[in-house]
Parts: C-alpha cells; sequence; structure tokens
C-alpha cells in the first residue's frame, strides 16, 4: 500500500496512459500481481491502461518499484505461450496473423520474454513479426525469474502449485473442450472467498465467449484466461462475456445465485458446458486433449439457459513466485509479452563491446562435455594453434591487461554493416584442458546461427568504452527526444540512464540492421 501510494504521488497529475510499466524488484516478485492489482483500484492504471509489471533481480537490497505511465495512441497487450511460440515462423505470417499476437497496423512493438523459453521459440515470433510487421520498430528485453525462496510456506505452496498429471481432468491435454490448465497460466486460489469486485452477465446462448478457463488451486473454481475481446456483430453469442464486462483474470463465482467458486473444476466445466472456442490462428486440434481418460467421476448436468453468471476477483494467489511478468494483473511466465502500439517509436541498439583485433579462422570446434559450446582450435596464417593462445595474442595486441569481460562472437548468417548486426556475442566460459575457449552457448544450431560443425570464423570482442559510453552514444542519436525506457544486459549499465526507466536482463531483443534478433552484449533505447 505504501509503495502504490508513493507511486501516486509521484505521478501527481499525469493524464490518462495507454501504457503503463511497472518495475518490481526481485525482492517483491510474489507481489508482481497485487502492486498491479492495487495501481488499477486507485485509479492510476484503470481497465483501459495495459500495465506490464517487470520483475528485476537486483544486488540492490533497496531497489525501488518504478512506474512508466506512457500516452498517445493505443497500445494492444498480448501474451504468446509456448505452444503458440513454436507454431510461429516467417512463412505463415506473411499470410496469417501471428499466434497470440493480435493483429492490426501496428507501428511499433515491445517484447519482454521470459528468459526460461527456448531462444528457437522466441526467435521464432521474432521472424514471424519481422515478416507480418516489416515496418514496426521492435525492441524488448530477456526477463530472468527470479529465484524463489527455500523455506516452504502455504503461500509459496500456492504460488507454484501444478495439476496433478493423473487421476484429474485438470490440463487441457486431458480435456476435450478446449479448457483446462496450461503451463504459463497463474495461479488462484477461491478457498478463502473472493474480493468485493463482481460482474453478473445474463447467459442467453453457448458459446459464452470464453476461449478458455484455468482451474485454480487443488482444481477448485475456474478463471476466465482467454476469451473473445469484443462482439463482431449485435447479438454475436461469442460477444456475450466481453459486452457484460467480463475481462481476463475474474473466476466464476456464482451460476443462477448459486456459489460454485469452490466446485470441482470439472463440475464446473460440466455445468457451464460453455465449449472452448478453437482458434484456427493460434490453436491446433491436437492441443486438445481426450476427456475419455483420468478422473472417473459422474457428470454433472449443465445449466438451463438463459442464466445468471457472477464473475468475481480472486483476493489470493497470482502464480509462481518465480514469474518475472504481470500483464494486468495476471502473472505470465514461460511465454513473450508484447505491446503493439498505434503509434511510431523510435529504438536504437549498439553492442556494449567493441572489436579485438580481425575475424579469425576456425579450424576444429564443437560441443564441449562439460557444458557450453567449445572452439579449440584457430588457424592463423596457415598454422593451426590452440583457440586460448590466439585470444592470449589478440588481447596482447589490443594492450589488455586482464581477460575480464572479454567475448566471442560468430557471425550471424544475414549480416548487416552494424558489429550488432553481424555478430551475435557471447561471454567466454573457461579455458578447456586441450587450451580451447569454452563459451556460453548450446552451440550454432540452437542459437539459429547455422550447423554446430559449421563455424568458419570468430571474433573476439573486449569490454571496451562498456555499456555507459554505448547509452551516451545513444542518448546523444535521439537529443531533444524523450527516451522512457533504456535496455541493457548489466545493473551497472543502468546506471548511466537517469533520465529513462531502466529494465536489466540477460539478452535484449532488437534490430540492428539484419532483422529483429536477440543481443546478450547490447545496450537499447526507447525513444518517443
Amino acid at each position: 500500500d505504501a509503495a502504490v501510494g508513493e507511486l501516486k504521488s509521484a505521478a501527481g497529475a499525469a493524464g490518462p496512459a495507454s501504457v503503463a510499466i511497472l518495475s518490481v524488484p526481485g525482492r517483491w516478485a510474489a507481489e508482481a500481481a497485487t502492486l498491479s492489482t492495487k495501481l488499477k483500484e486507485t485509479g492510476l492504471c484503470p481497465d483501459s491502461t495495459a500495465l506490464l509489471a517487470v520483475v528485476q533481480e537486483s544486488q540492490n537490497a533497496a531497489a525501488p518499484v518504478s512506474l512508466l505511465l506512457g500516452t498517445g495512441g493505443s497500445a494492444a497487450p498480448f501474451f504468446v505461450n509456448k505452444e503458440e511460440l513454436s507454431q510461429a515462423g516467417a512463412g505463415l505470417a506473411k499470410e496469417n496473423p501471428v499466434p497470440g499476437v493480435p493483429d492490426g497496423p501496428h507501428a511499433s512493438i515491445w517484447l519482454f520474454a521470459d528468459s526460461k523459453v527456448p531462444g528457437i521459440l522466441t526467435r521464432n515470433l521474432l521472424e514471424a513479426l519481422d515478416a507480418r510487421y516489416p515496418r514496426a520498430s521492435k525492441v524488448g528485453v530477456l526477463v530472468k525469474p527470479v529465484a524463489s525462496a527455500e523455506a516452504e510456506d502455504p503461500a509459496a505452496s500456492l504460488q507454484n502449485w501444478e495439476p496433478p498429471r493423473e487421476g484429474r481432468q485438470l490440463r487441457t491435454r486431458d480435456r476435450s473442450d478446449g479448457h483446462g490448465w496450461m503451463k504459463s497460466d497463474p495461479i488462484f486460489s477461491t478457498l478463502e472467498g473472493l474480493g468485493m469486485e463482481s460482474t453478473t452477465v445474463e447467459f442467453k446462448k453457448r458459446p459464452f465467449g470464453v476461449k478458455r478457463y484455468t482451474p485454480g488451486y487443488q482444481g477448485k473454481g475456474a478463471m476466465v484466461i482467454d476469451m473473445q475481446e469484443k462482439g463482431r456483430y449485435p447479438g454475436d453469442a461469442m460477444g456475450q462475456a466481453a459486452v457484460g464486462g467480463v475481462r481476463t483474470g475474474m473466476v466464476v463465482k456464482t451460476v443462477g445465485g448459486k456459489d460454485v467458486s469452490q466446485w470441482d473444476f470439472e463440475d464446473l466445466m460440466d455445468l457451464l458446458n460453455d465449449q472452448g472456442i478453437m482458434d484456427p490462428d493460434s490453436k491446433s486440434a491436437a492441443s486438445w486433449g481426450d476427456a475419455s481418460k483420468g478422473q472417473q467421476r459422474q457428470p454433472v448436468e449443465e445449466v438451463v439457459l438463459p442464466v445468471n453468471i457472477e464473475f468475481g476477483v480472486p483476493t489470493s494467489g497470482g502464480g509462481s513466485s518465480e514469474a518475472p511478468l504481470c500483464l494486468n494483473s495476471l502473472p505470465r511466465q514461460e511465454g513473450v509479452v508484447g505491446l503493439a502500439f498505434s503509434e511510431p517509436l523510435d529504438a536504437a541498439l549498439r553492442l556494449s563491446v567493441v572489436k579485438m583485433g580481425p575475424s579469425l579462422e576456425v579450424a576444429k570446434s564443437g560441443p564441449n562435455p562439460e557444458g557450453g559450446f567449445l572452439v579449440e582450435l584457430i588457424r592463423v596464417q596457415g598454422k593451426e594453434m590452440p583457440a586460448a593462445s590466439a585470444l592470449k595474442g589478440a588481447a596482447k595486441a589490443a594492450g589488455l591487461g586482464s581477460m575480464k569481460g572479454v567475448c566471442l562472437g560468430l557471425r550471424r548468417p544475414s549480416s548487416g554493416a552494424d558489429d550488432a548486426a553481424a555478430w551475435a556475442v557471447f561471454p567466454l566460459a573457461g579455458v578447456s584442458k586441450t587450451g580451447g575457449i569454452v563459451f556460453r552457448s548450446k552451440g550454432p544450431t540452437a542459437e539459429g546461427l547455422g550447423a554446430d560443425d559449421n563455424i568458419r570464423e570468430v571474433q573476439f570482442f573486449a569490454p571496451g568504452p562498456g555499456a555507459a559510453a554505448a547509452l551516451q552514444d545513444l542518448t546523444g542519436k535521439f537529443a531533444g527526444k524523450t527516451l522512457p525506457l533504456a535496455l541493457v544486459t548489466s545493473e551497472e549499465a543502468a546506471m548511466s540512464a537517469p533520465q529513462s526507466m531502466p529494465l536489466v536482463g540477460p539478452a535484449l531483443i532488437g534490430d540492428a540492421g539484419a532483422g529483429t534478433t536477440i543481443h546478450r552484449q547490447a545496450v537499447a533505447v526507447v525513444a518517443s
């Protein structure tokens, strides 16, 4: 309450915002959903505002909660889960909407990806967005989940709950109606009752317009997790929920005046008999399971229409304590959260490291048995030598007194003129027993850089002027403009952006001249 009060006071007389970014320090990771809800309740971020909370793992124990309010144009929030990411790609996106992304004339897109998602899936989305919206600027950051506390308590048990894999029909794969729990869903509880806020809608026909319900803690209750956002025409059955004021994150409270908030999820789905809506652009029939297996129980008779259904808001829950993102009070993990803007925003990205000598020919490389990827031999003037020896020579020629911060770059398949477009840069992990260089990567194939056995050259990079100088360079490029966001890969660099809200992550997302890609040693700014 105190933090929200301070934010409201700092916002002063700020007008209505179309988007809000909330930076939440890691010590409050489990409270991101609560903070978001309170910001909406105070009116600072009403329902018309797209509110995204980003959890930040900080070494500063006193790191504050920060709020960025943006006005002008519209902001369409979205969440793309792992299943939808696997279906994304440049080929289909040229003619079809990108799975999970609301289609439209987007001028710019911000992206926030859970770093636990495999890189290949995030790249699928980036390629699809480039193909579908080639003129839209795209920038973002990977967000690292904050490690949960080791101590087990009732709250931690709730936050990290998952449905049983057998014996119940709680997961989508175990049902044939399209409803059920998926890995990225928030976890909530109805066992302690619901909040005061509620919305009652009279449904006259099926379907109601809810694409998917998800179960709560211990399989009790049902939350609206995906729904038709508006009616397509007067009397559209699929628009009933939206027109009646239902929104994602609400929980079924009463049906025909009877409290069903603590019913078993399976019984509640029988009662509603609200068949999930298969979205041909983002779902496949294979994602709907087989209801003939699992729990054996007596079916509940469906409710007769018309019927009044009351929806409420849970007072406890919020999803895994490790969820690094929260969109409109719903914790999100293992996917990508985005904000698609109708107005253009300038974005620029630079590497935070500099080249160290010329690129070198690789004679031998491959996976490292102990982790990471190994460049074993370098060929210099037709002569092979251990990669570590070649690095030592390059460092000496560059006048470096230490190897701290030295990185290795692999050439991107579609190289641009800018260093960030030409090279994918990785930190070094160590030296092998044979004198090879181990860098932190699963290899070119996993990084979308080609075959593991086809590394032809590498480029060494030195810390150089570092991220602070790169940020100052970008700030100078946008002189006279507002710089609302600075995206960096080190907490130290965040100190160089006092006029912006800094967001820190293990890697950035951005276009450096060769398509939107993932950059691990870079800084970026957004200007408006």
